[in-house]
Parts: C-alpha cells; sequence; structure tokens
C-alpha cells in the first residue's frame, strides 16, 4: 500500500493485518551542479526499490512519503526523522524501515527509532540498462529478506 488516497482508504479498515511502513529517505542539494543529477538518479533509484519492496508485501508493508533532507545535514535531520518514525508507530505501526543509499546514516543509525536499510547504491548510470535492472533485481531480494528476518 501506498501514500495514495486508493490505498490510505483501503489501509485504515484493515490497518491491523498491515504492520510495516518503509519510509524512503532521499538527500538533495539543489545549490550544488555537480550532485543534482546524481542525487536525482539516487531518487530514481531508490523509488523503483521502495516500490519493488511494496509491491512483493503488499498488504503487510505501507510505503510513506518520501523524506526528503539537504545532502550532508544528517545530525540535524535525526530529531525530524525520529518524528515521523513516532507518527507512524501511532497507526500503529510494529515495525518501521529507513530505506536510503546513503551510506553516511550509518553513523547514526543507533540514534534512528527505525531500522536502517541501507544499500550502496549505483552512483549513475540508467535505470532502463540490463546492468541496473540486475542490480536492483538482486538488492530487493535481499532487502526483502532483511525485512523478513525482523517479522
Amino acid at each position: 500500500m501506498q501514500w495514495t488516497k486508493r490505498d490510505t482508504k483501503q489501509y485504515l479498515p484493515e490497518k491491523e493485518y498491515v504492520d510495516t511502513v518503509l519510509i524512503p529517505i532521499i538527500s538533495f542539494d539543489p545549490a550544488s551542479d555537480n550532485k543534482m543529477t546524481k542525487e536525482a538518479f539516487q531518487r530514481e533509484l531508490n523509488q523503483v526499490f521502495a516500490t519493488l519492496i511494496e509491491k512483493e508485501f503488499k498488504g503487510r508493508i505501507f510505503l510513506s512519503p518520501e523524506y526528503y533532507y539537504l545532502t550532508n545535514q544528517h545530525e540535524s535531520e535525526i530529531p525530524r526523522v525520529n518524528q515521523w518514525v513516532e507518527h507512524f508507530q501511532k497507526q500503529p505501526f510494529e515495525h518501521v524501515f529507513l530505506f536510503t543509499f546513503d551510506a553516511k546514516w550509518k553513523k547514526y543509525e543507533s540514534d534512528l527509532n527505525g531500522h536502517l536499510l541501507w544499500i550502496p547504491g549505483i552512483a549513475d548510470g540508467d535505470l532502463q540498462s540490463t546492468e541496473t535492472q540486475s542490480f536492483v533485481k538482486e538488492q530487493v531480494k535481499q532487502v526483502n529478506e532483511l525485512i523478513q528476518a525482523y517479522w
């Protein structure tokens, strides 16, 4: 289920069965020309991952709206990320996963109130390429196994 009108209408009466929320965490820096293309690609890749994970566990996972933050502002973002987690836990989601390609979040993992799912992403590329699709397929499989380990 995703953060859409149709899915949230379906979620509300069935929320006792949907115990997991996945929050995509995405960095961006509109001030840096050098980073914009890479970060736009990372956002698209994150969306593909999150959507595939949600589809795999439809009815058990709720895909939240994407959480955006300015690049390299991790420490100052922790309270806001945890505030998101707290609000989702009121639904009540038993398992909260924070999904990112940004390795810098690993440093702050213990400060986060959700489970951090960090995957080393592809820096740049083409979402339609065979290489990228193979990477996505294999990584999604591994993330799915990790999520199931928490259940």
